[in-house]
């Protein structure tokens, strides 16, 4: 581009002696060229026509114009930390074990097991240890998945480890606390299940979302659900001192549907009447929607103590179920 112009210039000189402007372009894309003047003598057009641009040294102009040090020292490129995004995945991933092995070190921690077989979690010794926030930072890599990602079995595990994680924060950040349903989601509501408390995929949810609107409504077999999320109380089905996983989700959940059964909190056995958890009163229609069908789901899980009463003629004779705190 240099000898062009300069090409361009001398050949409409027609003077013997014509100034002309040159320009020099820094290295610095940033910078503003610089110009300087020259002057050429011709003797005739002839000469100026054999004029040979090589004679010329643009690019020494150009150095001389732009660094007067005729030896500049080069300009090295600063070294950059540019993280990439395997480099960031694998720094995170500690950070996601963590939370999953901290959470589960609280459960296996905290929960002692107590009379008739019920899990009791100590929420006084894990709020005075700090460890709401490592319960928080597992509730919130749950919220961080993809369930959609998952396989069904996947899923099922997914949702009610997150619906127990919740509730353990809730309490948590409530205690000390007599029973879950003091913790209101509004001025007349009993219980917090209807409050906000995670956005998974954009979409915010509730406890009853989650087990009412997901886990009992999108799965087959939703008298399972019941099985496998804790909402804090006595009366509840046990909470796990260890996580659901899909690999041994019907396993685990059966053993946990037989434990629940042949405890006095599900079935308590009274002669030839059964005093059972309100449970199969209030989602009854997940277990066949009449108290014949629910016999029928006992009979599947029933100990030798409650398989013999049913085979005598035992019915359900009434329902209850407790409210105080699982501790």
């Amino acid at each position: 581009m240099h000898q062009t112009r300069l090409t361009i210039a001398l050949l409409l000189s027609v003077l013997l002696s014509v100034p002309v402007m040159v320009e020099a372009q820094t290295d610095c894309g940033d910078q503003p060229g610089s110009t300087a003047e020259a002057v050429y003598t011709i003797d005739t057009p002839e000469q100026a026509l054999a004029l040979k641009v090589e004679t010329f040294e643009p690019v020494q102009i150009e150095a001389q114009l732009s660094n007067p040090n005729p030896n500049p020292e080069p300009i090295m490129p600063q070294p950059t930390n540019i993280e990439t995004s395997s480099q960031i995945v694998e720094a995170a991933a500690p950070n996601v074990k963590a939370a999953v092995a901290n959470y589960e070190a609280i459960l296996q921690r905290r929960i002692t097991r107590g009379e008739a077989g019920l899990n009791l979690f100590d929420y006084a010794a894990a709020k005075s240890a700090g460890e709401l926030k490592d319960v928080k930072a597992y509730t919130d890599h749950l919220a961080a998945q993809n369930p959609d990602e998952m396989s069904e079995a996947d899923q099922i595990a997914y949702w009610a480890n997150l619906y127990n994680a919740l509730t353990v924060k809730l309490i948590l950040e409530n205690y000390p606390v007599k029973s879950i349903r003091k913790i209101k989601a509004g001025a007349f509501s009993q219980g917090p299940w209807k409050r906000d408390e995670v956005t998974v995929n954009g979409k915010v949810l509730s406890l009853d979302d989650i087990e009412h609107g997901i886990l009992r409504k999108q799965y087959s077999n939703p008298a399972m659900v019941h099985y496998m999320v804790n909402c804090a109380s006595i009366g509840c089905p046990n909470l796990p001192s260890k996580l659901w996983v899909g690999e041994t989700l019907d396993v685990d959940r059966t053993a946990a549907a037989r434990e629940f059964i042949n405890s006095p909190r599900g079935v308590a056995i009274k002669g030839d009447d059964l005093k059972v958890s309100s449970i199969y009163d209030w989602f009854k229609e997940d277990f066949g929607g009449s108290k014949s069908t629910t016999l029928d789901h006992y009979r599947k899980f029933a100990g030798p103590a409650l398989k013999a009463a049913l085979d005598a003629g035992a019915t359900i004779d009434d329902y209850d179920y407790n409210w105080d705190l699982n501790e």
